[in-house]
Order: structure tokens, then sequence, then C-alpha cells
């Protein structure tokens, strides 16, 4: 009889047991068993997504270009989902002065500064009250035809469209460089594939030419709305161990990479808004499938 209880005892001991264990692996989930969590926040941190579009057509590459019926449902979507599309300038401040942002807050960009953005995705974007920041090439600005060719490309706009969606509040303009997002099978001259060194250029010579390429950048901008930029957004996303530093000599305080995953931002931490990740939004994303995205 004593040994049957105790037997008794020794299995409820091993069920609390196994429970505890397993009850521990479900909360904290330590191998990634049940999805990826992640870790908590403290007070000063926030989680950021950030989404990056391009160009707004009925056709074209799904990467890159998606439709006016599409945008609009996802910034629908967005909307009613609670999330608040904030500026750099709102993060920026957040980051070096504890200003607090809204619930949910995300931010839109769009590179290259296509007409579609003024035509398509400003009045969107204005009937929602979502903000955006767009990211201009500086030698194709305002143009409709390659660099120093004949060569046809999707159309940019200018200088008055510029003005106006910054204006409105809904547009911030930043630079996505002046003369370093080059289409390699219509350069005329030496081919540099987004701010990397070129072959045989030495490192004094490589700072000389990203420093000279910004300062163009920027006088653009500048004379265009008067402020300088100070958020960078590298061509085809890539960089290297001299670009972040020399863009901050600069006046840069944000860089963004193509490196899809959210941002943890922290107040008192500028080093948190440099390198972000963005979401490339393709033209065949679901609202549904976007907002799973987002919210990880």
């Amino acid at each position: 009889m004593a040994s049957k209880k105790k037997l008794v005892v020794c299995i409820f001991s091993l069920m609390v047991v196994l429970a505890l264990i397993v009850g521990f692996t479900v909360l904290v989930d330590p191998f990634g068993f049940f999805g990826k969590k992640e870790p908590p926040l403290d007070d000063n941190s926030i989680r950021i997504p950030i989404l990056m579009y391009h160009h707004f057509a009925d056709s074209g590459t799904p990467g890159t270009v998606i439709s006016a019926e599409m945008f609009e449902r996802q910034i629908r979507a967005l909307s009613e989902a609670g999330f608040s599309a904030v500026s750099f300038y709102e993060l920026r401040s957040f980051v070096l002065d504890g200003t607090p942002l809204p619930e949910r807050p995300l931010i839109i960009t769009i590179d290259d500064g296509y007409l579609s953005v003024y035509e398509t995705a400003y009045p969107i974007l204005k009937e929602y009250d979502m903000k955006a920041t767009v990211f201009i090439i500086g030698v194709s600005h305002g143009k409709s035809l390659y660099k120093d060719t004949d060569n046809p490309i999707i159309p940019r706009f200018g200088d008055a469209e510029a003005v106006e969606m910054v204006e409105s509040g809904v547009i911030s303009i930043q630079s996505h460089s002046f003369d370093m997002h080059q289409h390699e099978p219509f350069e005329t001259g030496p081919y540099r594939r987004g701010v990397l060194r070129r072959d045989g250029e030495s490192e004094p010579e490589y700072i000389e030419a990203f420093r000279a390429d910004f300062e163009s950048a920027a006088a653009q901008i500048e004379v265009m709305l008067g402020s300088r930029p100070f958020v960078y957004s590298y061509p085809y996303g890539l960089s290297n161990d001299l670009t972040d530093g020399l863009l901050r000599e600069m006046g840069i305080d944000v860089t963004l990479s193509i490196v899809p995953g959210l941002n943890v931002v922290t107040i008192g931490d500028p080093e948190s808004l440099f390198s972000l990740k963005r979401f490339n939004v393709p033209g065949d994303r679901s609202p549904e499938e976007l907002l799973r995205t987002i919210d990880n």
C-alpha cells in the first residue's frame, strides 16, 4: 500500500514538473517553436515599421510598381487599423528630444521621385491624412531623359510639384544622392554601383567624390525648398563602412537601407536612426498581408 502511494506521489510530482516545463517553454519560447517574438522594450524605445514604395502605375514590375487602386486600399487599411504615418522630423524629435509620437506610428517612404508620386500617391495620402517622405535623385529631378543621353526614363516631378507637396504638409523631400543611382546600360562614362567605390578608386578620391555628390544634392534641395536634407536613402540600399560617418559629418541624422524588418529607436540614442530597415511593398501585396507584415 505504501509503495502504491509512493508511486502516485512520484507520478503527480512528475506531472507537475512537466507542466512547469511546458508552461515555461510556451511563455518564453527560448527555441522559437511558437513563432518569433520580439524582446520587450523599455519606456524610452519604440518599434516602428518603415514602408518603401517607388512608382505608381497600372502595369510594370510588381516589386517596384503599384496601382493607384491597390495603394489606396493599403493606405485605407493602415488608417482603419489605427496607424499614423509620421515624418522623419517627428521621428528625429522623438529620439533627440523625447517628443511623443502618436499611437501605432509608421513611416511611408517613396524612392526616386517619379511624377506618379505627385499625380497618384500624393492625392491619396492627403485624403487619408497620411504623410510620406520622397527621396529624389538629383540628376534626374524634373527629367524624362537619362542624363546626357536620349534614353527615356519614367518621368520625374520637378520643383513646382515638390514645393506644392511640401507646403501641403503631406510630403517631405530628402536625398537619394545626386548622381549615385546610376543605370549601367545608359551610362556613357565610368559606372558606379550605388555609393560604392569604383574599381581602382583610392579612398581619398572616393571620399571626395561622395562628398561632392552629396553636396550637389543638398544644394539642389536647399535652393528648391529652403532647407538641407537630413535623411539619406542609399541608392540600391548599398553602403560601406565610411558612408554613415561621412553623411553624419555633412548633417545627415537618418540613413535608410532596404533590409526588411522593424526598427527600434530610442530616446537619447541618435545611432538608432542610422541604417534603418524598410519593408518593400510589392504591387501585388494585399492590405491584409501588409498589415500582417508590419504587425510582425
